[in-house]
């Protein structure tokens, strides 16, 4: 029959097994865990420098697009203004041209 102090030690060593086992199993469980979530930080990562190119490139085109309108806005004020001369030039001929019936109807 088995005294106290063997019942013990073999309830110890019960103890250590377990114990070890259970510290395995939960450093695995930790080591998939972290495999795992770093792996989805990495494609967020991959994500996010996705995203930092594109919206680099809608930057970059935004502004072409802004130089694209101020250069439009300048040959529209410029138009308006070489149309202005034009109806001055006209209405000036226009006034010569009565004049000029004018005169020639006078004679």
């Amino acid at each position: 029959m088995s005294t106290s102090p063997d019942i013990l030690e073999a309830l110890r060593r019960l103890e250590t097994n377990l114990y070890t086992r259970l510290e395995t199993k939960i450093d695995s469980k930790i080591d998939d865990f972290r495999l795992e979530i770093n792996g989805r930080f990495d494609a967020i990562e991959v994500r996010l420098e996705r995203l930092e190119q594109e919206y680099q490139m809608i930057v970059v085109g935004l502004n072409r697009v802004e130089e694209t309108l101020r250069g439009l806005v300048d040959d529209r004020a410029r138009a308006r203004a070489e149309l202005a001369d034009l109806k001055s030039r006209l209405a000036a001929l226009d006034a010569r041209v009565h004049e000029i019936e004018a005169r020639l109807t006078e004679d």
